[in-house]
């Protein structure tokens, strides 16, 4: 994918100068940079919110569960934080 980025000239200069000093590509450093920036965000999501999308898709047995599992998930990770 194509991405265009208006840079000010500052940061255009400290970006060209970070490539040279490094050998490395712009796109690389800006690739690079957008991964470490991006680390933090999702170490900071719960492990619900990671997998959000797929709980509930099966139901794995009787009763209500698959409906009710991101309440009984709470609970788990609740009982779990107070055991630490």
């Amino acid at each position: 994918m194509v991405l265009t980025v208006r840079l000010d000239p500052k940061t255009q200069q400290r970006l060209a100068q970070l490539a040279r000093a490094t050998g490395r590509s712009q796109s690389e450093i800006v690739r690079d940079a957008l991964r470490r920036y991006a680390l933090p965000v999702e170490r900071e999501r719960t492990l619900y919110d990671r997998f959000a999308d797929v709980i509930g898709i099966v139901n794995l047995g009787p009763g209500d569960r698959a409906r009710r599992i991101e309440e009984i998930l709470h609970q788990r990770f609740a009982r779990s934080r107070r055991s630490r």
